[in-house]
């Protein structure tokens, strides 16, 4: 058994990124069985629950249009290297994550997290869908098979708000900073989203652990 705590955000481009290159590593171990725990980190824990205009946004953020096009671009390229089609254009608001990481810890419940990671990065990401959105976020449940979701219950549940919430503060105080974060077997760290050769080296010095 080798655990995986990754630390990621929803709307984090590089969270995506990683996922697909850790995904890649682990599928030359088809025989080891592996544990994954997502982890709740808001990059930008301050933003409005409705979200703002994502151009107002990435001009805020990276002071200008032509710089945030720059940066955005190189994003792009490097994830076609993961197969993933970033289409940032389709993207209109730039939401609150918090309701989506919400929907991870509720989808702990019936082991369907890595399906639903996966779900949101594709909505936000390929579609432009705001996952900020608990109608989007319903949706999203739904078509997941996602057992006795209803928008409601899902919003006034206050353990999984706890629980979204207590994970950043525990990130933060613990350091992280940015994301992705992947922590392996509680004892090794990689920072940003590495190449899946990086995920290996690791994976292998587990197993020789495991096998002492």
């Amino acid at each position: 058994m080798i655990k995986i705590d990754i630390v990621s955000d929803t709307v984090c481009p590089w969270c995506y990124i990683g996922k697909k290159r850790l995904d890649k590593a682990i599928e030359d171990y088809k025989d080891q069985e592996f544990e994954i725990n997502w982890h709740a980190f808001q990059l930008n824990p301050n933003m409005p629950i409705e979200g703002i205009n994502r151009e107002l946004y990435l001009s805020t953020k990276f002071g200008g249009k032509e710089r945030a096009d720059s940066i955005y671009e190189q994003i792009k390229q490097t994830g076609s290297s993961s197969n993933i089609s970033f289409n940032f254009n389709e993207i209109s608001i730039m939401p609150n994550s918090f309701y989506s990481h919400m929907l991870i810890e509720m989808s702990k419940e019936q082991n369907l997290q890595n399906k639903i990671a996966e779900s949101l990065f594709d909505a936000f990401f390929i579609k432009g869908i705001n996952i900020g959105n608990l109608s989007e976020l319903t949706n999203i449940a739904i078509s997941n098979n996602i057992k006795n979701f209803n928008e409601d219950l899902f919003r006034n549940r206050k353990d999984l708000r706890n629980t979204v919430q207590t994970s950043d503060e525990n990130s933060r105080s613990k350091g992280v900073s940015g994301v992705p974060f992947f922590i392996i077997n509680n004892n090794y760290a990689i920072s940003g989203a590495q190449e899946s050769e990086v995920f290996k080296k690791i994976f292998e010095t587990c197993l020789l652990e495991n096998a002492i």
